[in-house]
């Protein structure tokens, strides 16, 4: 992999995935826009990398049959103008990649797809033998289906969780403005741009300023969310300036574009699909010296270290650990259900089997099953 093609903080790229918003690809001049795009991913793809496109639009595209200026307020018109917009946003990109004789894969998803642990791990398949195929996966959210999606405008945080699933080394976000500023750059022209953050903290995300538009729901936070669930992944976030630059520019050039630095611990995919992704069925409250053991130490969660259980969860369902107060401090796979983990919370492992009936392991959550918040 050249370097050239990367800011020199970014030393090798075998996957990158690129999610580009509605602004960039329905309002004026759009069509160059798509254009330098697809370029720059060909680019990328000659030189190796394997590339996925999370893309916005199909309801800018659907507004735009329709002669709606405004996104709708409603569901139902919303779902309409996804299902009328998707069909012709993938034609848009047919139509450019067909030139360059590589053929791109459409995927639709929803929250359901991710958050179960079969269909999720079915999912990864599916996008790596795409990948070997050398085609370029494109991806949005089933928005005609998906009603909470098109409330929450969740394509930053789509493109997160994509990232996640083929464990891409770098996820660039590209929207309207050149990265983050200390202040809302369309509010206050002396706003100074931000090239790095090494760390993601409360006063990074209290400089999220977002000015909603007609075509997008998303705003800085949502990128900032979306960039702080990748770093702390282990992989590099890139929020830059699709609109009035190329992403060629973003990768390299931190005059338009933020670049948020990985931390050091690389998740497995297990580890990151119960950290951010999967749908927790109830939650685990630990003593002081629990949550040491598994936040400090990594240790596995014994049932010694339980004080409380909410829930009705099942053996291999996910849940939160939480400390006394109510901080959330891990995710883990339960061994036993949320009925059998009141029967034993508090006891020694070795007591597992007399109040039972049997013991299957010695932990309630195995450290191999926990992911650290």
């Amino acid at each position: 992999m050249k370097k050239s093609l990367f800011r020199k903080e970014i030393t090798s790229v075998k996957t990158l995935v690129v999610k580009v918003g509605s602004r960039i690809l329905t309002t004026q001049d759009h069509q160059k826009r798509v254009s330098n795009l697809v370029d720059d991913m060909i680019l990328l793809h000659k030189a190796g990398v394997r590339l996925i496109l999370v893309s916005s639009g199909a309801i800018a595209h659907g507004m735009k049959v329709l002669g709606l200026e405004k996104r709708p307020s409603t569901i139902p018109l919303q779902q309409a103008c996804a299902a009328i917009g998707q069909n012709r946003l993938m034609q848009v990109y047919q139509d450019y990649f067909s030139q360059h004789k590589i053929p791109i894969g459409q995927v639709l998803l929803t929250w359901d797809d991710l958050r179960s642990k079969k269909r999720y791990f079915n999912l990864r398949n599916t996008m790596f033998q795409l990948l070997e195929c050398g085609a370029i996966p494109i991806i949005n959210e089933n928005d005609s289906v998906g009603v909470e999606e098109i409330q929450f405008g969740n394509n930053d945080i789509l493109g997160a969780q994509v990232a996640l699933l083929v464990q891409a080394d770098v996820f660039v976000n590209l929207t309207d403005v050149g990265g983050l500023y200390d202040r809302n750059p369309h509010a206050d022209k002396s706003a100074v741009h931000i090239p790095v953050v090494s760390q993601m903290s409360s006063s990074v995300h209290k400089m999220a300023g977002d000015l909603k538009n007609e075509l997008s729901v998303g705003g800085m936070a949502t990128k900032l969310k979306a960039a702080e669930i990748v770093t702390r992944a282990g992989m590099f976030s890139l929020i830059g300036d699709g609109f009035d630059q190329r992403l060629t520019d973003v990768l390299t050039n931190d005059k338009c574009a933020t670049l948020f630095i990985p931390s050091d611990h690389r998740m497995s995919s297990r580890q990151r699909w119960i950290a951010f992704t999967g749908q927790s069925s109830g939650v685990i409250f630990v003593d002081e010296g629990a949550g040491k053991a598994i936040v400090e130490k990594g240790k596995s969660l014994l049932p010694a270290g339980i004080i409380e259980i909410k829930g009705n969860f099942k053996a291999g369902d996910k849940v939160e650990i939480r400390t006394r107060d109510g901080k959330l401090i891990a995710g883990g796979l339960a061994n036993y259900s949320a009925e059998e983990v009141k029967s034993i919370k508090g006891c020694r492992s070795s007591e597992i089997a007399a109040r039972l009936g049997r013991k299957s392991f010695d932990e309630v959550i195995h450290r191999d099953n926990l992911a650290v918040l």
